[in-house]
């Protein structure tokens, strides 16, 4: 008898079959196996296994993976397969020895959805609860603000001022104020930056150190201005 050089697998039944979730499906696949001619080869040891997870089962041997040979027409069926529940596509990988000749090949199946889901709610709905009434908003009272630039009327305190007493009073400012120092900020900057640029090249010195100094310097100005107005304004004070 010659020897089997090439093989050839051929899928005879159960190529895109559909079976349902948990079933054992009897012979679910059916395959031949035949030579570089054509003729069916007997005694071909045929393995059929089964993918490791997902939509899969289990051969009647309690594994995932079977041996079957060829019968006298080249043909090898499983004889079942326990399926899980887990539904979609599976493929089943085929391979065929003869001597020192193989084959492979893939067969496609598919488990169906498992559509077993838990009992719905039965149970009827109470009585509907009565529309709830939006709680009422509270009334504000409508405030003048003043307008910008505008500068509010004083509020004089209760009781009567002593002699030389400086009553204080509620006068607040508009953003005009707030606009004629951000004007005169813009302007100190812009002067005070070219002078900070000429020192730090001049000397070498960081331009950080210069723009804190400017700073303090600044700020004590401000506050010895400060200082005296406030002891301007005590003096006429008394002297009213």
């Amino acid at each position: 008898m010659a020897q089997v050089a090439v093989l050839q697998i051929k899928v005879l039944e159960g190529e895109g079959a559909v079976h349902p979730a948990g079933a054992r499906i009897a012979h679910p696949l059916t395959v031949e196996v035949t030579d570089e001619t054509g003729r069916p080869v007997a005694g071909a040891a045929v393995s059929f296994q089964l993918p490791p997870d997902g939509p899969s089962g289990l051969f009647s041997n309690g594994l995932r993976t079977d041996l079957i040979l060829t019968d006298a027409a080249g043909r090898a069926s499983i004889h079942s397969v326990q399926l899980n529940r887990t539904g979609g596509q599976f493929r089943i990988r085929i391979t065929a020895v003869k001597e020192q000749a193989r084959a492979g090949a893939v067969s496609t199946q598919f488990i169906g959805e498992n559509r077993s889901g838990a009992p719905a709610n039965t149970a009827k709905a109470g009585p509907a609860a009565p529309p709830r009434t939006p709680a009422q908003a509270p009334q504000t009272v409508p405030q003048t603000m003043p307008k910008s630039g505008e500068i509010t009327q004083t509020t004089p305190a209760q009781g009567t001022a002593k002699s030389g007493e400086i009553t204080p009073t509620t006068t607040k400012m508009g953003s005009g104020s707030h606009k004629k120092w951000i004007v005169l900020a813009a302007i100190v900057a812009y002067i005070c930056t070219p002078i900070l640029d000429w020192a730090a090249r001049r000397t070498q010195w960081p331009r950080l150190l210069f723009a804190v100094a400017l700073f303090l310097l600044l700020f004590g100005i401000s506050v010895l201005v400060i200082v005296f107005a406030g002891q301007r304004l005590l003096v006429e004070g008394r002297a009213i």
